[in-house]
């Protein structure tokens, strides 16, 4: 009886942070891949002289389970830039997680899916 009180007390201690950890890896992964097109878009820029005008002409794929969606966003004239915005649902709740990235390789967590 002993045992499963201090087994249940363990589970109920490392339970959450193994799934809070889960959350956090994924969110990793939107960074890496903002971070990919970031540099993408630059070696885009060195070679044309000019930023693209969407994703399709970067080439540019997703790496890993994809659980996030990526989307560019034109920054109009004078700026002239570039968003990339990775959005996901990375522990089933109601909130969405939101990142992006800018010409300046600056990530913004818009909205942060880890804090509860």
């Amino acid at each position: 009886m002993v045992v499963v009180a201090i087994l249940s007390l363990a589970a109920a201690f490392f339970v959450p942070r193994f799934l809070k950890h889960q959350i956090q890896r994924r969110q990793e992964e939107c960074h890496k891949n903002l971070r990919a097109l970031h540099e993408t878009e630059k070696d885009y820029y060195q070679k044309k002289n000019m930023f693209a005008t969407d994703m399709a002409s970067l080439g540019w794929k997703p790496s890993g389970n994809a659980i996030y969606e990526y989307e560019f966003i034109p920054s109009p004239p004078p700026k002239n830039g570039y968003l990339f915005r990775c959005t996901g649902n990375i522990d089933k709740d109601q909130t969405i997680d939101e990142a992006q990235i800018d010409e300046t390789g600056q990530i913004s967590q818009i909205v942060d899916d880890t804090k509860k």
